[in-house]
Parts: C-alpha cells; structure tokens; sequence
C-alpha cells in the first residue's frame, strides 16, 4: 500500500522495463540527462461523485525526462520511440487490470495517455532537452 496516489504511480512506473535504472524522481528532474520524473498536473480531482459518498476520481501527471540536445535525427527519433513504447507499455499494462497500488480506500481503475511524448523545451547551451508525456490514473476513492 503506498502513502499517497503519486507515490503509488511513481512505484508502479518503477516497475516498467523502459526505465533502465528504475530511478524515478517525484517533482523534480535532475538537469543532467538522462533523468527521469513523474510530475502532478493540476486537474479536477473529482469526476463523478455518487449517492454512498464514494467518487471517482483522476490524477493527471506528466512523465518527463531530460535527453541530450542533439540535432541528429536519429537520436532524437530514439526518444521519440521511447515515449511510443511507454505510451504501449501504459495502455497494455491498464488493459489488463495491472494498475498502481494506492493508499486504503482508493483503487485504481485505468491509465490513460493523454498526450503522446513531445519535446516541451531544450537548452542548446547545456545540450538538454525535456521531454515528456501527459496521462491520467482514473481511480475509485471510498467514503
């Protein structure tokens, strides 16, 4: 059981076979590449409430990395593939029920990929660029 829901996402991103060293940071990411980090994204937290008390709720968040700024295409074609193959590995993993653990009286529901993996800034002077994609942990939160 983990002790909040980001820290359950961040656990169960761990365990994805993409992450090489397995280290993934929570609101922060390292300025040398390659790093990683899941990131809150401010959202509506509540989806539907019913009658018990009970809601369904949604955590947005953002996988993100720092890369090395290259103008070669195909490295960047690399990260670019990266972000397919976690964007794959989140909808297979949601598809057949394996989701995070979350804290006592919430469970997880589905992942969803919200956008796919993009370059949202690059510092040609310390040759890093952030990359990143956007998804959201649907979730049941009992009363």
């Amino acid at each position: 059981m983990s002790i909040s829901v980001l820290a359950g996402i961040r656990e169960y991103l761990s365990g994805c076979p993409l992450f090489d060293n397995g280290l993934i940071r929570v609101n922060y990411l390292e300025g040398e590449p390659i790093a990683y980090t899941v990131d809150e994204v401010p959202a509506e937290p509540i989806v539907r409430q019913y009658t018990d008390g009970s809601s369904l709720r949604q955590a947005e968040f953002v996988i993100a990395s720092s890369e090395y700024y290259s103008r070669d295409e195909i490295e960047n074609l690399k990260v670019s593939g990266f972000y397919e193959q976690l964007a794959d590995w989140l909808e297979m993993q949601s598809e057949s029920g394996v989701l995070p653990e979350l804290p006592r009286g919430c469970t997880a529901q589905k992942i969803e990929v919200l956008t796919n993996g993009y370059c949202i800034s690059a510092d040609v002077q310390q040759k890093v660029q952030r990359y990143q994609i956007q998804c959201r942990l649907l979730y049941l939160k009992e009363f």
